[in-house]
């Protein structure tokens, strides 16, 4: 054919094969551009012949939307298909449910047999619950170790059914590499119409049951109003907190420590702190749990850590070595990326990993062990200091304690602030200091707010305290001038009274 006929064919082709309705789905889903859809018709066209070349243009387009709406690894549905499916679904039944399932554990997967093996599992998973569920169901992966699953035509209870199905389905055992796994899943249901009218909304409130099933250790929880805290206000707070990160809204205070012998500020706790423009200056308590359930959480704790670091470098530079401490949520412990993002952190800024402490919780922590450990394993192999934040407060059991790799224990301010009135706090602080000693731990005594506690935390061998005696938590500008003030008194080492 000559070289002028092939060419006018191209571009009929382009035209026909490629209709405006073609390159529009083709432009939503980024796949092609019209012009490379051209090219690639007149590439075809110059080495095969029309037959070909039509047939081969329908394999690309066929397979390029299969990539556009399917994960990589398992071949199931992704997020962008399962979004479709379900409002399709809503229009279609009415009612319908959504289920979020969250392997726990498979983290250990991975690290002890290696990526290759987990993607083996995750597609073992996805083929066993695809193969339970009805033609008008549907099994996504949304990305790591999280599916989705659309039930039709279903309401609490029957969704609660298949959850379960699905969760003993998991237990039951997989044959990967010769090696028996058995996986456990906590999974979060929510109910159109009941919950949401909409998927994105419908997969929101199921990730907001599905952490409430972890944190209650129930294995499978229905989303419910009355648990999820957020107010319209509230979750409107999301699209802000984005923009108030990106323009220097959120800022970060400091709250001195000191060492009780000597009184010498050794280190600050960084504390979150948005300075919203209408609202004013927020605690952690007006975003942070809107943060934790939104997937701002990790953004968040980066921004705050990318702060704190950089400070941390100006007061190295000034002589100062001190340490700056910043408390991890429980969305944290269980991101298996999070050291990898510490670590290029620390040395962006060129802190040493020694003068940055990562404090927990006990209710952190036991969301899901397995996984918190491994991430602090991680972080400790780091150089990094670990503290478990309140301590007292929570569950922790000695053999855990035992276990993790965390060398300071922070004394919750209840027992602190009350232990010169109240024997019985007295006695938990008393112990918690024998406790950590002998654990080779050091002890920070949280709510010091007179001298004579001061002095009693001094007297039983304590060995860091902060609270209000010392300091309130200030902006950078206001540490500079209080640390230029600063002067530990002679008796007991106490600190002379400074107003901030």
């Amino acid at each position: 054919m000559h070289l002028g006929n092939r060419v006018a064919i191209a571009w009929a082709l382009s035209a026909v094969l490629l209709t405006a309705g073609d390159l529009a789905l083709a432009v939503a889903h980024g796949l092609v551009m019209p012009l490379l859809v051209t090219v690639s018709a007149l590439q075809l066209l110059m080495l095969c012949s029309v037959p070909q070349a039509v047939r081969r243009l329908r394999e690309q387009k066929a397979e390029q939307e299969h990539r556009a709406l399917h994960d990589p690894v398992t071949e199931l549905p992704n997020r962008i298909l399962f979004h479709e499916r379900v409002q399709q679904a809503i229009v279609r039944d009415g009612a319908v449910a959504v289920l979020l399932i969250d392997l726990d554990r498979f983290k250990e997967v991975n690290d002890t047999l290696g990526h290759h093996s987990g993607d083996q599992l995750l597609t073992m998973v996805g083929r066993r619950m695809s193969d339970e569920l009805r033609d008008d169901d549907l099994v996504a992966r949304l990305g790591g170790d999280e599916f989705a699953v659309l039930v039709s035509r279903a309401g609490p209870q029957k969704a609660i059914a298949v959850a379960t199905r699905m969760r003993d389905l998991l237990f039951e055992r997989f044959e990967v590499e010769g090696i028996g796994l058995e996986l456990e899943a906590s999974v979060g249901i929510a109910v159109h119409p009941e919950h949401g009218d909409h998927a994105e909304v419908l997969l929101q409130h199921a990730d907001v049951a599905m952490y409430s099933a972890k944190e209650a250790r129930s294995g499978v929880q229905v989303y419910s109003a009355e648990r999820d805290t957020f107010s319209r206000g509230r979750l409107s707070l999301v699209t802000d907190l984005r923009r108030a990160m990106e323009v220097g809204e959120v800022i970060v205070h400091y709250q001195p420590k000191a060492a009780l012998d000597t009184g010498t500020v050794v280190g600050v706790e960084a504390l979150v702190r948005w300075n919203h423009p209408t609202r004013g200056l927020l605690l952690p308590g007006a975003f942070i749990p809107v943060a934790e359930h939104t997937g701002l959480m990790r953004p968040l704790t980066l921004h705050v850590l990318d702060l704190a670091l950089a400070e941390c470098r100006r007061w190295r530079d000034d002589g100062r070595e001190m340490t700056v401490a910043v408390n991890l949520s429980t969305r944290n412990l269980l991101d298996h990326t999070l050291p990898a993002a510490v670590a290029h952190l620390l040395t962006r800024h060129g802190v040493p990993p020694h003068a940055l402490e990562l404090e927990i919780t006990e209710t952190t922590i036991m969301v899901d062990p397995p996984r918190a450990r491994a991430v602090l394993a991680s972080l400790d192999a780091l150089g990094i200091t670990l503290a478990i934040d309140d301590f007292g407060t929570g569950y922790t059991s000695l053999s855990w304690l035992c276990d993790l790799p965390v060398r300071t224990l922070k004394i919750d301010r209840s027992f602190v602030s009350r232990m010169d009135r109240h024997r019985g706090d007295s006695v938990i602080v008393r112990s918690t200091v024998q406790l950590a000693r002998n654990l080779g731990m050091s002890v920070v005594a949280e709510g010091v707010e007179h001298a004579g506690t001061w002095a009693q935390l001094a007297e039983l061998g304590c060995e860091l305290a902060q609270g209000y005696f010392l300091g309130r938590p200030m902006s950078p500008e206001q540490l500079g001038a209080w640390l230029q003030a600063y002067r530990p008194s002679r008796a007991n080492a106490a600190p002379v009274a400074l107003t901030s």
